[in-house]
């Protein structure tokens, strides 16, 4: 999976990147997959500038999957990303996580920002993932994955505070 802006004549992508492979006994293919987000330029969207510079890494040794990145340009001049993120010391299933950067290069994270969680009961009460976040009409919009990867459905958030 992979995000590109075009700014200031450069094309700019943040991209899924595998980091390795475990094996996993608890885990029905008997591997675990670790990856993260890394981030590339490009001055033709051809010929890219690839450096292995990581934009989301893991917060501990209980995270193992970073994906499905959505990255706006704000109004400020800064970056704010959306990611996917799997496994904490107590939950295995993946959260909405979220970042920013002055750069788009180098971020921090802010999970607990995100303004999300799951719910108490219901189509996403076990996972919340996948999220795709646009501006329309001077409102945010955050669209998302449930339980099981959005088995029943996806969501629509609304921003409940200027941005």
């Amino acid at each position: 999976m992979l995000y590109i802006l075009h700014f200031n004549n450069i094309f700019h992508v943040w991209y899924l990147s595998g980091v390795r492979w475990e094996e996993d006994l608890l885990n029905k293919s008997g591997v675990k997959h670790y990856y993260n987000i890394k981030y590339a330029s490009s001055n033709d969207g051809v010929n890219w500038n690839q450096t292995g510079q990581v934009a989301i890494d893991f917060k501990d040794k209980y995270e193992y999957a970073i994906a499905r990145q959505c990255v706006i340009k704000d109004v400020l001049n800064d970056f704010k990303m959306w990611y996917s993120y799997r496994a904490q010391k107590v939950i295995n299933t993946y959260r909405i996580g979220y970042a920013e950067s002055e750069d788009g290069i180098n971020w921090v994270r802010k999970d607990d920002d995100a303004g999300m969680d799951v719910s108490n009961s219901g189509w996403d009460s076990g996972m919340i993932c996948y999220p795709h976040v646009f501006d329309h009409k001077e409102k945010r919009y955050m669209l998302y994955n449930g339980n099981d990867y959005g088995k029943t459905g996806f969501g629509l958030a609304v921003l409940e505070y200027g941005y």
